[in-house]
């Protein structure tokens, strides 16, 4: 299966985590959250199980899978997240948080985790979710009633934080987006303007600085995307919007890849032009050790939310 297939998969989903030996897909079906656990290789589906039901029709899904380094060589460096962790966040159909938690202990099974010990948090009816590790800690993006995008963070234990509101005006309905990379986490949203937006926090800084991809622009209602950036600049997204796939950069024309249909893509002509996708664009695992970075502990990422 081609890098563009399984793209569309992935992003026919309502979350992905990609790891070392497969890809862990989230699909909800009348409020029921499914893990399918998926080959991008063969295509094949592995094997199912039944995370958990109370979400709302169509919710979004943050999925992470961390250890703090317990299974490493220097144990006893450890400190601040749970060692081994799975978590999944959704929305429920109050517009509230809920969070969902896989037992490694007792019965290798998923089980609801009271919001993730995140609390009550109210969203708004149409808000995104997005997750990301990061030397700040475990961050978890949101949309709140008034419209503002906004993120609570778990430095460590269960206690979380909440962060003040971003300097950001999104669209209501946006899908969220995140990547971290070695000097920066990164937020993605489409703002009021149709147009692509990142929000970036440098490791050093406390601040979160909006930026806008001029040439990324989406005006019908976006399903899901992912994005990168790279080192120079250059940002590279594939949106999943009216059943289609687009390829979309800011150096470059739109490219209409395909129609998914029941999470197969079926290319279209310009699609065969495509030579080159950013590895942030590719549904591929790659490795993160855990390290110390400027004080703050970075866990052993086991797969990567995409």
């Amino acid at each position: 299966m081609d890098n563009l297939q399984k793209t569309a998969y992935c992003l026919s989903a309502s979350g992905a985590l990609v790891a070392p030996d497969c890809n862990r897909l989230i699909h909800e079906n009348e409020g029921i959250l499914d893990e399918e656990v998926w080959d991008p290789e063969s295509g094949e589906t592995l094997h199912r199980d039944q995370v958990g039901d109370g979400v709302k029709s169509n919710a979004p899904v943050a999925y992470v899978w961390y250890s703090n380094g317990s299974d490493l060589d220097d144990p006893d460096e450890d400190e601040g997240l749970g060692s081994g962790e799975r978590l999944i966040f959704s929305i429920s159909p109050d517009n509230n948080i809920i969070a969902f938690k896989y037992d490694f202990e007792e019965d290798d099974i998923w089980k609801e985790d009271a919001s993730g010990g995140i609390g009550k948090i109210e969203l708004h009816p149409e808000s995104g979710l997005a997750a990301a590790m990061s030397p700040q800690g475990l961050l978890l993006f949101f949309m709140t009633p008034n419209r503002r995008l906004q993120a609570a963070v778990r430095t460590g234990g269960e206690e979380w934080t909440i962060l003040p509101h971003f300097p950001a005006e999104p669209k209501i309905g946006t899908p969220l987006a995140t990547t971290v990379t070695d000097n920066a986490t990164i937020l993605f949203y489409f703002g009021i303007d149709d147009t692509m937006h990142y929000l970036r926090r440098e490791n050093m800084s406390e601040d979160w600085v909006d930026n806008a991809v001029e040439n990324i622009i989406v005006e019908s209602p976006i399903t899901r995307f992912r994005a990168s950036i790279e080192e120079d600049g250059h940002v590279e997204a594939y949106v999943l919007t009216n059943g289609r796939l687009l390829q979309l950069s800011n150096s470059g024309e739109p490219v209409d890849v395909g129609a998914v249909e029941e999470r197969q893509l079926r290319k279209s002509n310009d699609a065969q032009n495509i030579r080159w996708m950013s590895r942030g664009c590719r549904p591929y695992f790659y490795r993160v050790r855990y390290v110390v970075v400027y004080h703050y502990f970075v866990p052993r990422i086991r797969g990567l939310p995409w």
